[in-house]
């Protein structure tokens, strides 16, 4: 059974949460000993996997149909790995799976964001029509695509992200608050940030800093937020975060305050707790339980203040929330995601 993964190219520098699922999945089919093809690994030039208006229609329809005509993308089971991938279902002979990381819900934040999202609906109303079995990364993805595509349950199994084995706790300088993830609406940074300017009004830490880190199209809106608020010297922008950095990154944080409104997992909120830094998020956000099960709830910037101050100050109530976030971190791993995939490709391709 060969397996073809339907992925932008793997350059081991994953920036986003599809291409960190991506890396984590082909390292652990290979482990595995599956026959595994990358369909768009070592492209002929050099185009970024993510971030370029160049890489939806380079890596999701030219490059795998000129392979596909040039016979080097045969395969028993294509598995596209994000919805953009499943453009080309209509032209493939296999067996297809596609991964559904969400159903995005939230209005887009700016005109490239809209234009990105409408290829990536496209994709999912192709896979709707032609895939013969979904993965949903979570229970309530595969909510959001049985209400919104009228998807079978019967073809329809949740498999959870992993998280790298790279993740690990390290020593913590200092006392900061972090972000690390993109910066657009639908992750609602703002919030961290006037709870952080609240934190500091009735409960003053000078030493304390808020890094920011990551890029989007909300930045400029943000930096302007922290203007109006006299933050200028606290907050800092730190810009995207290499792949070689981000575990030092992580490590830097005493608290990770991650109030996005709506995840189809949410990777940085597992990362962050196999580093052992806690996670402040937002109650009642479309954020997985399955992933916010060990992070402390939020119902607005007043308590997430008060959450930051008591992290900060209460030495043994921060071990006590590290140690359940290390532990329920730790079962997420790369085996159990490449085991359970195994399986399905096997159920699908005996069909």
């Amino acid at each position: 059974m060969r397996i073809a993964l339907l992925t932008r190219n793997l350059d081991d520098n994953p920036t986003n949460g599809f291409e960190r699922y991506a890396h984590n999945l082909r390292d652990g089919l290979i482990a595995k000993g599956a026959d595994v093809l990358l369909v768009n690994q070592d492209p002929p030039i050099n185009v970024r996997p993510s971030g370029s208006l160049i890489s939806p229609p380079f890596y999701d329809i030219l490059l795998p149909i000129l392979r596909l005509l040039a016979g080097k993308a045969n395969a028993d089971i294509y598995h596209a790995l994000t919805d953009s991938q499943a453009v080309l279902f209509p032209f493939l002979k296999g067996k297809k799976i596609i991964t559904i990381h969400h159903v995005d819900l939230t209005p887009p934040g700016s005109p490239s964001e809209a234009l990105f999202r409408r290829f990536y609906e496209l994709g999912t109303d192709l896979a709707v029509k032609y895939a013969d079995h979904f993965i949903c990364i979570s229970n309530q993805t595969k909510k959001e695509l049985m209400e919104h595509y009228d998807v079978a349950e019967d073809k329809i199994s949740v498999v959870p992200h992993a998280i790298s084995p790279k993740f690990r706790p390290m020593k913590k300088p200092g006392l900061t608050i972090g972000y690390l993830g993109a910066l657009k609406k639908r992750k609602n940074v703002e919030m961290a940030i006037r709870a952080y300017a609240l934190m500091q009004e009735r409960h003053p830490l000078p030493q304390c800093k808020f890094l920011i880190c990551g890029e989007g199209p909300d930045e400029a809106r943000l930096k302007a937020v922290v203007q109006e608020l006299g933050l200028s010297e606290q907050v800092v922008f730190k810009g995207q975060v290499p792949e070689e950095r981000i575990l030092e990154t992580y490590n830097s944080f005493t608290v990770f305050a991650f109030p996005s409104l709506q995840e189809g997992f949410g990777f940085p909120i597992l990362e962050a707790q196999a580093c052992g830094v806690p996670v402040l998020v937002l109650k009642g956000s479309m954020v997985p339980e399955e992933v916010t099960r060990r992070c402390i709830e939020c119902t607005d910037e007043s308590e997430m203040a008060e959450m930051m101050y008591r992290l900060l100050s209460d030495e043994g109530y921060r071990e006590t929330v590290v140690k359940d976030g290390l532990d329920y971190a730790a079962t997420f791993s790369v085996d159990s995601l490449a085991t359970r995939t195994l399986k399905i490709y096997q159920m699908v391709y005996g069909k």
